[in-house]
């Protein structure tokens, strides 16, 4: 909930992720290693943060080779800061640009909601100008799936030939607070599955899974 103030809520789900059979690769969100001082001035993305997502939960960056896909994930969270461990990022993917596999990338913020060449969206998506020069090595790449997450909504939509899916949380459903961004709000996961050239992307929804809704606790600590 708060793992970009307290390390205790990341060694927390370091103790979870721990207790899963299959390997678990985590890209960190706002609420690991902070956001843009411009969304969140008292949580800036800086060395500690990050720092401590690599102590405790391992690399913010990673790439896999999974069958016949390459798996990549990425900090989305850096893009925009101007913090040098972004241009270090880039530098990274740009040496994974050679390469003829299908590829799957999963960021924490998605690029966009309707459009890449859409103006800011704030807290929502990834900045534009990171975005442009995301999207511009990403056109050197035969990418088949965007997936994120962030919004708490699930959605499936393909832009510019790719499949980009957000992945609803398996916390709690935003209601009220956020605006309409489309999709559906409630509680799951996405299951991917891949074949040989094509991805299908399905959302599950354990049995039992209440829709726990953030609003009336926002509400409840910032009363209007």
């Amino acid at each position: 909930m708060d793992g970009a103030r307290d390390t205790r809520d990341l060694e927390l789900s370091r103790d979870w992720i721990d207790r899963l059979a299959p390997e678990v690769l985590s890209v960190p969100g706002n609420h690991d290693v902070g956001d843009l001082v411009s969304i969140r001035s008292d949580q800036p993305v800086d060395n500690a943060r990050l720092a401590n997502w690599k102590r405790i939960i391992g690399p913010d960056r990673w790439v896999r080779d999974v069958g016949g896909w390459r798996i990549i994930g990425l900090n989305a969270m850096l893009l925009g800061t101007g913090h040098p461990e972004e241009d270090h990022q880039f530098r990274w993917l740009q040496t994974l640009t050679k390469n003829d596999r299908p590829v799957a990338l999963f960021v924490h913020k998605p690029l966009c909601i309707d459009d890449l060449k859409e103006s800011s969206r704030g807290y929502w998506t990834i900045a534009p100008e990171p975005r442009t020069r995301l999207t511009a090595l990403l056109a050197d790449l035969p990418v088949r799936l965007i997936a994120s997450g962030h919004l708490h909504i699930e959605r499936k939509r393909d832009i510019g030939g790719i499949s980009h899916v957000w992945c609803p949380a398996a916390s709690f459903v935003v209601g009220a607070i956020q605006e309409n961004l489309g999709g559906t709000r409630r509680l799951g996961y996405i299951e991917h599955s891949f074949g040989a050239e094509t991805v299908t992307s399905r959302f599950v929804r354990p049995d039992g899974l209440v829709d726990l809704p953030l609003d009336p606790v926002i509400q409840e600590i910032y009363p209007v």
